[in-house]
């Protein structure tokens, strides 16, 4: 462990789902409405909605939010989704950028990024470390702006004591076979407010009226198939989480005293649930270079990646390129009386300087595989000195 265990106890709740001969939750599936309740309350949260992606769930987020054309949405700069979220809606994406320790939103820039046409705010706790929420949820108050927490790779991470998805408005989780709880594909939105909770349900979710032609809404309904074999590992992602915390325990200890890979940690209260153990090169300030680690690791056989996507989300093809739904929208829709919004070198300094030097391991796989592994990145450290 973890490898992720499907077994008896998931084919006997899709053989009840045959066996009832309902496949969705719109022709009368009760499996999905069982399976957001038990999510709500493992979460301590009041509603959960259930989607076919974690995608679908930023997209109905934004829309509850009331974004639009004309109108814009904060985002991150290292994982792109919650910019094509805000453009999903015909919103506009505008970058905060982050903490180079930590490689979340850094809490100290976004005031000067909101204006009156910021609709909604999404952070992402990248890699399983949670944001400083309190800190982001005081300035979004004090603008009336809709929270929405990109989770996808931190199920179950605490700060502060508090689940990752309750401190704001809306909480999105990630189902997709990656994850810390991989279903084949799937999410789930929790939340707080009943009507974000109703709008969320026009999108997916265990309907409570025929959900056509209330609004522009799309169809992402979970299947009842897919909600079971959830109802089972939510029972099994506690355990997959508390192994992931133990394996990245390992590769802390392959870099403990290497002050040329700092770890990505919080300076606050957090529980980290990594998706993927991270530190960051440093090494050009203690004689290293980056081809010189990259060498190393290959000689010594660790299985380990460098740098993400190696570019922050706004240097996608996406926004780069200006892509939308013709006429300009979003990026340049008629509607928007904000900045020509290019997008240019420089606009997040600490994400385009430390993206490319993130350093990953993907933390599932067997404790086994990952102690080998870890022993062979302590090797390569410690050849490079």
């Amino acid at each position: 462990m973890p490898v992720r265990v499907f077994d008896e106890k998931e084919i006997d709740l899709i053989r009840e789902v045959f066996t009832s001969g309902q496949l969705s939750v719109l022709s009368g599936g009760k499996i999905t409405g069982r399976f957001e309740a038990a999510f709500a309350e493992a979460m301590r949260a009041k509603h959960a909605v259930a989607m076919n992606a974690a995608m679908s769930v930023l997209h109905a987020s934004v829309a509850a939010a009331g974004a639009g054309a004309g109108d814009e949405v904060i985002c991150d700069p290292v994982c792109v989704f919650g910019a094509v979220a805000a453009m999903y809606n015909n919103a506009v994406p505008v970058f905060v950028d982050i903490d180079p320790i930590t490689m979340n939103m850094n809490p100290d820039l976004i005031e000067a990024k909101i204006t009156e046409r910021t609709k909604a705010l999404i952070v992402t706790h990248i890699w399983g470390l949670p944001a400083e929420m309190d800190r982001i949820m005081a300035i979004a108050r004090k603008h009336n702006i809709i929270v929405i927490e990109d989770c996808a790779h931190a199920l179950f991470a605490t700060y502060k004591g508090r689940y990752v998805g309750t401190w704001g408005d809306v909480g999105s989780f990630s189902f997709q076979m990656s994850k810390q709880m991989g279903l084949g594909d799937g999410g789930i939105g929790i939340t707080d407010n009943e009507e974000i909770a109703k709008t969320l349900g026009l999108f997916g979710g265990a309907p409570t009226f025929a959900a056509v032609a209330y609004g522009l809404h799309w169809n992402y309904r979970m299947t009842e198939q897919t909600a079971a074999i959830g109802l089972v590992q939510l029972e099994r992602a506690r355990g997959y989480i508390a192994e992931l915390i133990e394996i990245a325990r390992l590769y802390d200890e392959a870099v403990k005293g290497c002050d040329w890979l700092p770890l990505q940690q919080s300076q606050s209260e957090s529980q980290n649930t990594y998706h993927f153990w991270t530190a960051i090169f440093r090494g050009e300030g203690y004689g290293i270079s980056m081809d010189d680690f990259r060498q190393t690791l290959q000689e010594e056989k660790a299985n380990v990646s460098i740098g993400y996507t190696g570019m922050p989300a706004y240097k996608h093809p996406l926004l780069q390129e200006r892509l939308g739904y013709g006429s300009g929208c979003p990026l340049d829709c008629p509607l928007y009386t904000g900045s020509s919004n290019r997008y240019p070198d420089g606009l997040c300094p600490v994400a385009e300087d430390t993206i490319p030097r993130a350093v990953l391991v993907y933390t599932f796989y067997s404790k086994e595989y990952h102690q080998q592994n870890a022993e062979a990145l302590h090797r390569a450290v410690a050849k490079l000195g």
